[in-house]
């Protein structure tokens, strides 16, 4: 009942189910973005897009193809309606979750991490860690009145699985306040800076660490973490950020050991050539690429 068929499906499959235990879900909510709208058609574009990409990985040396993805749909979201949108997100991760399904989340603004990690804990009734790949701290308490806001969602997710259990990557949009909260929080971070000066492999050595202490990892792409010079369809562009291949590098390093992930602030409108909607269609193939091949060593 929260889900709806799209016309299309994601790479064009229509597969059995019950032979890939990725689910590819859309969540097409756009209600409190503040600058660049219309994240809520990015499901469609990728949808399209992904029939273009070619689908063997380099990188893992499968084909995704062969590993397959279920198109779940879309999410029934209710237009204006935070709650009823939330009730709906909440419902459909927290079963994909105790179906011991892998899904992929596309948004949608970034607000929908929140309600798919209270699902995500629920589901596993264990604790969680996540990882943020950003380029907004987004650690307000409020926004325009609002707790419940794209700018906001670090913070409630803080709220939710304790700072010890957060670590955000590529931030470099921050306010003052956001800079005293991340202080005073000690959240783990490393900011786009830090990539560039130090390196990819800097960044691999923290993760490493990390994640040893988690039992489940859930991991949430804001692709504006991504410098707008290679991805620019996106809802708040930042200059300063990662290439399509450090992001790619480091995202799936940590997919192994997730139980999830979602991609979100993309905008088809403002994205020159797909760009942007291809680097996530990419970045959703390689990581199904990597939980495979992890799942199939062990």
């Amino acid at each position: 009942m929260y889900l709806i068929r799209p016309p299309l499906t994601f790479l064009g499959l229509n597969i059995d189910r019950g032979s890939t235990k990725f689910s590819f879900v859309g969540v097409p909510l756009d209600i409190t973005s503040t600058f660049a709208r219309g994240s809520d058609l990015t499901p469609y574009y990728i949808r399209l897009v992904s029939k273009s990409l070619e689908t063997y990985s380099l990188r893992f040396n499968v084909d995704v193809e062969d590993v397959g993805i279920y198109d779940e749909g879309d999410v029934a979201v209710t237009p204006g309606g935070i709650n009823a949108s939330f009730r709906a997100i909440e419902a459909v991760a927290e079963e994909l979750v105790r179906e011991g399904r892998y899904p992929i989340f596309v948004g949608g603004e970034h607000l929908i991490t929140y309600p798919i990690i209270r699902a995500v804990i629920r589901g596993l009734s264990s604790n969680l860690c996540v990882i943020i790949f950003d380029a907004h701290a987004d650690l307000r308490s409020e926004y325009l009145g609002s707790r419940l806001s794209h700018a906001c969602v670090t913070r409630r997710v803080v709220e939710t699985v304790s700072p010890n259990n957060v670590f955000l990557i590529g931030v470099r949009a921050l306010c003052k306040d956001e800079v005293t909260e991340l202080r005073r929080s000690r959240i783990r971070y490393v900011t786009s800076l830090d990539i560039i000066r130090y390196g990819v492999k800097y960044v691999s050595s923290k993760l490493s660490n990390f994640i040893t202490s988690c039992r489940y990892v859930y991991v949430s792409v804001d692709i504006d973490v991504v410098d707008p010079a290679y991805a620019p369809g996106v809802s708040t562009p930042e200059p300063e950020g990662l290439t399509p291949t450090y992001l790619i590098d480091l995202v799936t390093q940590v997919i192994p050991k997730s139980v999830g992930m979602d991609i979100v602030e993309v905008v088809p409108r403002e994205d020159a050539g797909y760009s942007t909607v291809s680097l996530a269609t990419k970045l959703i193939l390689e990581s199904i690429a990597s939980k495979y091949v992890a799942s199939q060593e062990r």
